[in-house]
């Protein structure tokens, strides 16, 4: 019996600090679009890329705790997180490319659908 509430004890706070991996990585994806939005260089915007691409990779294994542990919302969420990393790896490509006001009208599209999966997994 204590073995099963020191293990119930442990798993809520594993869901908790997973939680809270989600809304930091979330935060730091939101920061790096500012900085993909208002980078000056290819060689900047591709770093912010880098950075944003990283969090959300973080953040797209992690199932946020307003899912409840439905594993089929989970995979509607990383499909999601996909297509937003999706975006910002082809804006990456574009900076790359010499092409700083596409790949930065590309990533604009995240505020889009940023609103769209909010709404459906927050």
């Amino acid at each position: 019996m204590k073995i099963k509430a020191l293990f119930s004890v442990l798993l809520l706070a594993f869901s908790t600090i997973s939680t809270a991996n989600v809304m930091m990585e979330m935060f730091q994806m939101q920061r790096e679009m500012g900085t993909l939005l208002r980078a000056e260089s290819a060689e900047k915007f591709q770093q912010g890329a880098e950075n944003f691409l990283v969090a959300a990779k973080k953040a797209q294994q992690t199932m946020p705790m307003s899912l409840d542990e439905d594993q089929e919302k989970f995979k509607g969420y990383q499909a999601g997180m996909q297509d937003v990393i999706d975006v910002v790896e082809q804006a990456k490509e574009l900076a790359a490319a010499g092409k700083l006001d596409e790949a930065k009208t590309t990533v604009s599209k995240l505020n889009k659908m940023k609103a769209s999966y909010h709404a459906e997994y927050k």
